[in-house]
């Protein structure tokens, strides 16, 4: 299948790497709305760029778009994308509310088309991560009873320097803050590993840096979700701490799995495994994980009923951090965060 990257960015040249490794997914064009990405990616790939979705459409034929532009324009692309009968692969965060609020015109143009829509949920395929569901997952785990998600970053992530290099900071492009940013992948994270849905969110957020600049948007955030069965699951989230690092622990009812970075400790029956499993979580491009995602949207092209589950995640995945939002305005008071189910009616369009 062809494809074109919309948006040219840090982010899409890891998914550049990807492709290159999945012999069936092609990138044959490129869209950017900055002349110096077009130019990088004609000089460096030796692909047509494009400034416009039009003129991208009319002169390429595609199979499906792989938006990877900040979030303030992922609806509006999807929307092209599938309106045009092609498959849509789209970086966090997938959903927004829409103007008055809610999450349905999204949803009815999911529902309406035969087109797979795929919200790009990289750090499942993370090999550490892959390592820790397989030891939630043993029998001899037990059951999840709580866990706790740490990320960690010097500063927020910059962007490309050509165009607006702290976009992360500004609400109306990245329409918040490291909540909206690195929130989705600690969420959406937390349903995946403990198989536990969020039913009530409590939130605090500030600014944490001295002297930062960035009015708009918080850099820090801790984040508690109450999910079925009384398990809490707590995260931390901060551009403002003096290192980088990201960890995970999850707490069963007979074992437990720590992961800091790409070392993996886990316990169950007495026994203790250590093991160091490479992932490159300093690598903020994450390529060595997307040939993996890339494999898994592609086998979704082939059993499109499939795609419901991810979408169930993304949008209950937005649905918390909305929730979030409103429980940090209200200085941290429990939310509930529970899609309605008609939202999360399976699109008769690709039922299994």
């Amino acid at each position: 299948m062809k494809g074109a990257i919309i948006g040219f960015g840090t982010i899409a040249m890891g998914h550049m790497v990807g492709y290159s490794r999945v012999d069936e997914l092609t990138i044959t064009a490129v869209l950017d709305v900055s002349k110096e990405r077009r130019d990088h990616v004609e000089n460096t790939y030796g692909l047509p760029a494009y400034s416009d979705f039009e003129s991208l459409v009319a002169n390429e034929d595609l199979d499906f778009i792989d938006i990877c532009t900040p979030p303030g324009s992922h609806a509006g692309y999807s929307e092209l994308g599938l309106a045009n009968g092609l498959h849509v692969l789209c970086e966090k965060p997938v959903f927004l509310p829409d103007e008055d609020g809610g999450y349905r015109k999204q949803m009815e143009l999911i529902r309406a088309t035969d087109r797979v829509y795929y919200p790009c949920h990289v750090y499942k395929f993370a090999p550490v991560l892959a390592s820790l569901k397989q030891h939630i997952q043993n029998p001899g785990f037990g059951k999840v009873l709580g866990a706790n998600f740490r990320t960690l970053r010097s500063g927020h992530a910059k962007g490309v320097p050509e165009w607006r290099t702290h976009w992360r900071r500004e609400f109306e492009t990245s329409r918040g803050g490291i909540l909206r940013d690195h929130g989705p992948h600690s969420i959406y994270l937390a349903m995946n590993l403990t198989g536990c849905t969020p039913r009530s969110v409590s939130c605090l957020t500030g600014r944490m840096r001295e002297g930062d600049p960035y009015r708009d948007t918080e850099d820090s955030a801790l984040l508690r979700m109450r999910c079925d069965d009384g398990v809490e699951i707590a995260m931390t989230l901060s551009w403002a701490a003096g290192h980088r690092s990201t960890g995970y622990s999850v707490i069963g009812s007979a074992g437990s799995v720590v992961v800091d970075g790409d070392e993996l400790t886990a316990t169950a029956g007495g026994d203790v495994l250590r093991t160091t499993v490479e992932s490159g979580f300093d690598d903020p491009t994450h390529k060595e994980w997307f040939p993996s995602m890339l494999r898994d949207f592609l086998a979704m092209t082939a059993e499109r009923g499939h795609q419901t589950e991810l979408i169930r995640e993304a949008l209950t995945t937005s649905f918390v951090i909305d929730a979030a939002y409103a429980s940090a305005a209200d200085e941290g008071r429990w939310t509930d965060c529970e899609v309605p189910e008609e939202l999360l009616s399976v699109p008769p369009a690709v039922a299994a």
